[in-house]
């Protein structure tokens, strides 16, 4: 019988230590997601600049240029309107005023 365990090792389970490796891994990765998620959170909820509505400011209004094109499909002018009517709504959302 001690032969068998000579040549077959994998009779016995022998703990050499690989779990609070694996342990440690998972724990590094939990901390990765919660990083990932905390600076995803910082950039949503972070003070918006000047430049920020300015730049949204003018991407409405071009918008708007583009949905009253009247070389455009009437389809392309429907769904223009559409993206500029959700695009001014997220405005007044996000900064609580109408876009000029």
């Amino acid at each position: 019988m001690s032969d068998d365990k000579a040549r077959n090792p994998s009779t016995e389970q022998q703990d050499t230590g690989k779990r609070g490796g694996c342990l440690w891994l998972t724990l590094l990765g939990l901390a990765f997601i919660v990083l990932v998620f905390g600076i995803i959170i910082y950039a949503i909820t972070r003070e918006q600049t000047a430049d920020i509505q300015a730049n949204e400011q003018a991407a409405i209004q071009a918008c708007w240029v583009k949905a009253r094109d009247p070389a455009a499909t009437p389809t392309s002018r429907s769904f223009a309107t559409d993206s500029c009517k959700e695009m001014e709504k997220q405005f007044r959302i996000k900064y609580g005023r109408e876009p000029n």
